[in-house]
């Protein structure tokens, strides 16, 4: 199960470039518990990593709205232990 202490930060926004200023990045607790439930329960929830599995994202991507949860290496072994694959493997 992933949990709030194995993600760094999240992302909401408008599609296109993520650098902030079509959305919003937020390390706060709470909007990252908010983000482990709405991506989770999500169907087209996508999930990557890189650093060589360090590091990843679980991700959803729609016509109006990123939405994207950093995670940490810990994040990234629960995630793949839920039995979802990186869209690199």
């Amino acid at each position: 199960m992933l949990t709030v202490n194995q993600t760094t930060r999240s992302y909401t926004g408008k599609p296109g470039c993520m650098c902030g200023c079509n959305g919003t990045y937020n390390e706060g607790e709470r909007a990252r518990k908010m983000a482990i439930t709405a991506l989770l329960k999500n169907p087209a929830v996508r999930f990557d990593t890189w650093a060589d599995g360090n590091e990843g994202a679980v991700f959803v991507v729609t016509a109006t709205r990123n939405r994207v949860l950093y995670l940490t290496a810990e994040g990234v072994r629960a995630v793949q232990a839920m039995g979802m694959k990186a869209e690199a493997e």
